[in-house]
């Protein structure tokens, strides 16, 4: 798959995010299609990866979908690093570790969009809220995402047009690591 590709599959994820998805909000919340392909892209494809699709996802989800400018971009961006972070130390072809990950995340993003919430809006949300949104989100999370990382893994099955990236990434670790262990 070329790169183009996956930057075209982010563009139709963001149309159906912001068109569809929105149909199927249930207890006041919905999936988060670009959420769980952020966190896909960088559990499979890398951190360089996974940080220019949230960042530039969530950008493209602010302007589609109101709110303030940034937000969305700024806390994908910290979910994707997030995940970079753990990616060596986690089996991403296993289902219940990947359920485990997708609703561990949904509460780390559900929480950094209120904690930025309160911040910059200077909004009071309740815990409660937060919890309510973030559990509700974990579920249809939970269903949907094996199915998606399931559908992307076999749609990316063979491609090597990131495995420079991957590569990078893992030297870099390995001389980050001898400077400081």
């Amino acid at each position: 798959m070329a790169r183009i590709g996956i930057w075209l599959l982010a563009v139709v994820a963001v149309v159906v995010q912001t068109t569809v998805v929105p149909v199927f909000t249930g207890m006041g919340s919905a999936p988060d299609l670009i959420f769980l392909l952020v966190v896909f892209f960088a559990l499979q494809r890398g951190t360089t990866l996974g940080l220019w699709m949230g960042f530039c996802l969530g950008l493209i989800q602010d302007v589609a979908g109101g709110g303030p400018m940034g937000l969305n971009g700024l806390v994908l961006l910290g979910v994707a690093y997030l995940v970079g972070l753990m990616r060596t130390r986690l089996f991403k072809e296993n289902i219940p570790a990947q359920l485990v990950i997708v609703v561990v995340l949904t509460f780390f993003h559900q929480f950094l969009m209120f904690y930025c919430m309160n911040m910059i809006l200077d909004a009071s949300f309740a815990v409660g809220d937060w919890l309510h949104r973030a559990l509700i989100m974990g579920v249809y999370h939970a269903l949907l995402g094996p199915f998606l990382f399931r559908w992307l893994s076999t749609w990316i099955q063979g491609d090597d047009a990131y495995q420079h990236l991957i590569a990078g990434e893992s030297q870099s670790r390995r001389r980050f690591l001898k400077r400081f262990v």
